[in-house]
């Protein structure tokens, strides 16, 4: 199976790093560029070997009200309010960043 992998290496920093977006905890960082690569991989290979993908199927057929059936309130209520404000894609690539930051140790 194929994986994206971020492989980076900021001015400020001697080590290069590796990250592997939507899989959690998958980042390292290393001094060579090849040691990364192959610390990614086996990282990755790690973070598969005890995850489960599924597929959920989740009702979205929705009463008069916009209530799902049965419900009498529902806690999504608010659910893709923002889609369209153009704020909201930056907002989440910044804490995407900060996230990616913090699990390579920055």
């Amino acid at each position: 199976m194929e994986y994206t992998v971020i492989l980076t290496r900021p001015s400020f920093s001697p080590l290069w790093h590796a990250v592997a977006p939507g899989l959690p905890d998958c980042a390292v960082e290393a001094p060579t560029r090849a040691e990364a690569i192959q610390e990614i991989q086996q990282r990755i290979m790690a973070v598969v070997s005890y995850s489960e993908v599924l597929r959920l199927e989740v009702p979205t057929s929705k009463t008069a009200d916009g209530l799902l059936p049965g419900k009498d309130e529902t806690p999504w209520q608010w659910f893709g309010a923002f889609e369209n404000d153009p704020t909201w894609g930056p907002l989440f690539d910044e804490i995407e960043q900060q996230r990616d930051a913090h699990l390579i140790g920055e």
